[in-house]
């Protein structure tokens, strides 16, 4: 199996965009909405999705435990 090489961006978005993920899920609420999905698989789906979507957007902090300096 050859690798193939790029040397060039294509400037598509990266599936770790967080606009990607928002629209994902807005596609999925429509499969919802239309019948297509089974709540158990949306709601499945969506959870990830939601994950995903906070862990591109946020950056969490530790906050020190009681008595630590």
């Amino acid at each position: 199996m050859k690798i193939r090489q790029t040397s060039s961006f294509d400037g598509s978005p990266s599936r770790a965009a967080p606009s990607s993920a928002a629209e994902t899920i807005a596609e999925l609420d429509a499969q919802y909405a239309a019948g297509e999905l089974e709540a158990h698989a949306y709601l499945t789906k969506k959870r990830g999705l939601v994950r995903a979507f906070l862990k591109q957007t946020t950056t969490p902090r530790r906050r020190p435990r009681a008595g630590e300096s």
